[in-house]
């Protein structure tokens, strides 16, 4: 099993990637039928939006900080829209007026009559990008990828980092249940571990193109295993310095990191909903 990683000491980015992303050419694509509607009004009602978006099949909206009350909590300027299938959302896309690839549609609430929001789907696509069908995947050659902008696609994902690092066999982004990007965090695996070591090594990637710059963090993804230097208990506290670069027990740990020049490492420990960078209790 892969568990994603974040490694919380945050520095400034040692490579920058500076280009276009490649355009995916879509035929009759098959969307997740979980929206983001940007440019919502602060005034507007689940009833208004049910009025607006109803029409285009049953559905359901998904506000900012959805466990909060929303009559507390007004919107963000942003909702999710959750249909029932992917033929709703065709619709929707199909009514919507469009502009740059962008897709635009009218809402009223009580202060704003007409306003224009943007619609913004997912391609099902463009969840995953694989370079070679028969390509073996090795979870000892996947990183976890973090801080993804929202415009950034699998492919466009493995284009900068087989540019940077090269040896890119597959990217992928992190979804939810309705198959919709999630935490903006993706996956991203290599062929040759020299590749894989340069992209963990650079940590920090800042990305800019003409539509958006972003900083996105690169880490190895963890897995099960065992301790490395007692071979005896499950090691689930991993060392990404290149001197150690290993999985430990919590006294392997303790016993391998003494000296003071190892001091300064820092675990990486999965917990139940994510994998967090944190010092050993001693």
């Amino acid at each position: 099993m892969l568990y994603n990683v974040i490694f919380l000491e945050s520095c400034d980015p040692k490579i920058t990637w500076h280009g276009s992303l490649p355009r995916k050419i879509l035929i009759e694509p098959e969307y997740s039928v979980k929206v983001f509607i940007g440019g919502v009004p602060w005034d507007i009602t689940e009833v208004e939006l049910l009025a607006s978006f109803g029409t285009y099949g049953n559905v359901t909206v998904e506000w900012p900080g959805k466990d909060c009350d929303h009559s507390k909590h007004p919107p963000k300027g942003y909702v999710y829209l959750i249909f029932n299938s992917s033929e709703s959302v065709k619709k929707l896309l199909q009514n919507c007026s469009r502009s740059d690839d962008k897709y635009y549609q009218l809402v009223s609430s009580r202060q704003r009559k007409s306003k224009e929001v943007q619609v913004i789907p997912w391609a099902l696509n463009d969840s995953n990008a694989l370079r070679i069908a028969s390509s073996r995947l090795d979870i000892d050659k996947t990183i976890f990828v973090g801080g993804l902008h929202g415009m950034l696609n699998a492919d466009g994902l493995m284009h900068i980092m087989d540019d940077l690092f090269g040896g890119v066999v597959y990217a992928g982004i992190d979804t939810d249940q309705y198959k919709y990007p999630i935490g903006g965090s993706g996956r991203v695996i290599f062929s040759n571990r020299k590749s894989y070591i340069k992209a963990v090594n650079a940590a920090f990637v800042e990305i800019r193109t003409k539509k958006f710059k972003k900083r996105i963090q690169l880490d190895p993804y963890l897995r099960d295993a065992m301790c490395t230097q007692c071979h005896k208990a499950p090691g689930p506290y991993f060392c990404r310095d290149s001197l150690c670069w290993a999985y430990y027990c919590k006294t392997c740990w303790n016993l391998r990191h003494r000296p003071a020049s190892l001091a300064d490492h820092r675990a990486m420990k999965r917990t139940s909903n994510k994998t967090k960078s944190r010092p050993i209790p001693r």
